[in-house]
């Protein structure tokens, strides 16, 4: 989990930066309430835009006449290209149609609050005037404008904080790496930081390349006393220090680690943090522009994006990757143009917002509250109809209750359980006639009701949820808080009080959707705890060996052999992901059956850190004690590897079984040539079959 800043005193562990007073305060024992005023205006912000731009954005994901696989940034490393050849990209790097200017107007008009553009990335170029190196847009670009000037005065115009990525890994200098890291980081990483924050109206410092193993979290806890002595107003994020764990962002196990939030990248948590954290991702595949990616994400899924996060009390920050021209990308525009006209209607439903205990009513509502209006909000991600029940919220008796973006107030009622019933218009039931697209927001005054936990579903037994799977005949239990009354339905139908009590487990021989309320004296009804239990003829039972992450979960044991193949990126929901565990899976067919073929798909995304399987193996029994090799496949990984879904199978020439495993051994550790050298290797698996 993430740390705020009332961490551990500092300790230099064998070296110390220089500081500007040997008196200055320990910003690494700040007291909560000089944290939470120093984070107020992020806080209140929750939306920003990211700008991944530099000289990767000149080849844009072409090398050589050939496409290269993965994120734009990266193509100095995934396409080993030496340094002396990439210099040529920043010597052609001239970005004739940049306009400071024309690019806050496009952030302050999404709604914007803050920016965070790379200083400097992986790559090592400088998109400012360095006078630490001439590795610089002044320097060895023949474009000779300061960039991060020009943007810095354009912030200041349209009220937009601003914010520095810089990368504490560099591929470009010498001394970055091995024994010389240490004079790299005294004599160039700090003084071009010390650069950086001279900088007019400097907010965040967004660091990355952390998990190179030159750095330590020792140098992070530094490094972050150092930067704010300079400026103590500074927010900075936990990429500082060695906190972070995957790409999930928040951070590992208790310890307290350098930094300020979590940074959770390509995903949203699925629940809520105690800490503060942002979400950065992309609108389509890459951060930095590639001339071939248009997998874009619709406004309608960023609009969504910004409705869940902002409930879960988490910010947004949103790329966009430049063109070498200077240009913000056209689709980027248009998404970002829908974003503010969004924004425009509903915004005070996200900025200055905190969550809700219940901040979600089943996947179509998310809640927020301001506390200095005593407003809440319900985000209707999606039309409802002709009427609403909003459950986690309760209107005060006889106040107006509004739709964001009409003068009317609706028309409501209490229910029994006192939930509030609110109508929507006629009018409103043609979508031309609705104040905005996407998603709704009703507005009311009142307090968080108190409301009945949902039921828990799952084959008795069962550890997994929410999907199961059962063979021939099974018993599904639905649990629920004390005191509770359960009431269900299997025919798809929303239960009430109307509906069947349940009293013992559920038979069922069928594939079939259960659907459950609670009830309790005192609170409001439940939302609908809802599960799929799968009738599945060729399987009874499945098993694993290590379970997967809770980040990387798609419906769990069921996703395997659901029938819907995942995709070739880590993002697409399906994946099962093992951090640093191998994959071991042990199918129980029912019965003894001829086997024919074994398969199981794989994913190898490097820039993510998911590695291909060195080796799978298949097993077969026929009494599940006894188990013999049916055959083994090795894989080499190795630098330069592109991205694919590996398909992995074997075919028999037919054999009696009733038991079959399927063991894939995960690298463990990225290799020395990645540069997550040493952190944990990710394992993707999906859609298993026993034909």
């Amino acid at each position: 989990m993430l740390n705020r800043c009332t961490l551990v005193c500092l300790l230099f562990f064998g070296f110390a930066f220089n500081c500007h007073s040997q008196q200055s305060d320990n910003f690494l024992n700040e007291s909560r309430s000089a944290f939470d005023q120093r984070m107020a205006w992020w806080r209140e912000a929750r939306l920003g835009m990211f700008i991944h731009w530099g000289a990767y954005a000149v080849p844009a994901g072409v090398y050589k006449g050939k496409e290269v696989s993965g994120i734009g940034e990266w193509i100095m490393s995934t396409a080993n290209i030496p340094v002396e050849e990439y210099e040529q990209y920043v010597e052609q790097f001239n970005p004739q149609q940049f306009d400071a200017d024309a690019w806050m107007k496009i952030a302050h008009d999404a709604g914007m609050k803050y920016i965070v553009i790379t200083s400097k990335h992986h790559d090592g170029f400088c998109l400012w005037d360095s006078k630490v190196s001439n590795y610089d847009i002044m320097q060895k670009s023949p474009f000779k404008r300061d960039i991060l000037r020009e943007l810095a005065a354009a912030c200041k115009k349209y009220d937009i904080r601003l914010g520095f990525y810089h990368s504490i890994m560099d591929w470009h200098h010498p001394l970055a790496k091995g024994n010389d890291f240490a004079r790299y980081r005294e004599e160039y990483l700090i003084p071009q930081l010390k650069e950086l924050l001279q900088y007019e109206g400097v907010s965040v410092l967004w660091f990355d390349g952390e998990w190179i193993e030159e750095w330590t979290e020792p140098q992070g806890k530094a490094l972050y006393q150092q930067m704010r002595t300079i400026q103590p107003s500074l927010i900075i994020n936990n990429r500082i220090g060695k906190g972070r764990q995957g790409m999930q962002g928040m951070n590992k196990g208790d310890e307290r680690y350098a930094g300020d939030f979590g940074t959770p990248e390509q995903e949203i948590l699925s629940g809520v943090s105690d800490f503060d954290w942002e979400s950065c991702m992309t609108m389509n595949d890459t951060w930095g522009f590639k001339s071939n990616d248009h997998n874009w994400k619709s406004a309608k899924e960023l609009v969504f994006n910004i409705a869940d996060i902002a409930a879960k009390g988490g910010n947004y920050l949103l790329n966009v990757g430049p063109t070498a021209e200077g240009l913000i990308p056209q689709p980027s525009v248009e998404r970002l143009k829908e974003i503010g006209d969004w924004m425009k209607v509903n915004g005070e439903a996200i900025y200055g917002t905190s969550r809700l205990n219940r901040f979600y009513q089943g996947e179509s509502i998310r809640y927020t509250y301001n506390k200095s209006t005593g407003q809440f909000y319900a985000i209707l991600l999606g039309w409802p109809g002709k009427r609403i029940i909003l459950k986690n919220v309760k209107p005060k008796a006889g106040s107006d209750i509004f739709l964001l973006g009409m003068r009317e107030p609706l028309k409501w009622n209490f229910l029994p359980d006192s939930t509030a019933m609110i109508e929507l218009p006629a009018a409103l039931q043609d979508e031309s006639h609705r104040p905005c697209k996407y998603a709704w927001v009703i507005a009311l005054k009142g307090k968080e009701a108190i409301v009945a936990d949902e039921p828990l579903l799952r084959i008795q037994g069962d550890a997994y949820r929410p999907k199961s799977i059962f063979y021939k005949k099974t018993k599904v239990e639905i649990t629920a808080e004390p005191g509770a009354r359960i009431y269900y339905t299997l025919d798809g139908s929303e239960p009430s009080p109307l509906s069947n009590v349940y009293s013992k487990p559920l038979s069922l021989d069928k594939t079939t959707e259960v659907k459950a309320i609670a009830t309790v004296p005192g609170k409001v009804n439940s939302g609908i705890g809802t599960a799929t239990f799968s009738l599945n003829d060729r399987y009874k039972k499945l098993q694993l060996t290590h379970n997967f992450s809770a980040n990387y979960a798609a419906d769990g044991l069921h996703s395997l052999i659901d029938g819907s193949y995942s995709e070739g990126r880590y993002t697409d929901g399906k994946w099962l992901g093992f951090e640093g565990l191998d994959f071991e899976l042990e199918i129980d067919l029912g019965e003894s059956r001829w086997v024919e073929l074994i398969s199981a798909n794989f994913l190898q995304q490097h820039g993510v850190w998911i590695f291909q399987p060195t080796e799978v193996v298949f097993e077969g029994s026929s009494d599940g004690r006894s188990f013999k090799e049916l055959g083994r496949q090795s894989f080499s990984i190795k630098e330069g590897d592109p991205d694919r879904v590996l398909p992995v199978s074997i075919a028999l020439k037919g054999q009696n079984l009733q038991f079959v495993r399927i063991k894939a051994k995960n690298l463990g550790q990225c290799p020395s040539w990645h540069a997550g050298n040493g952190a944990k290797a990710w394992l993707f698996v999906d859609e298993v079959a026993v034909d």
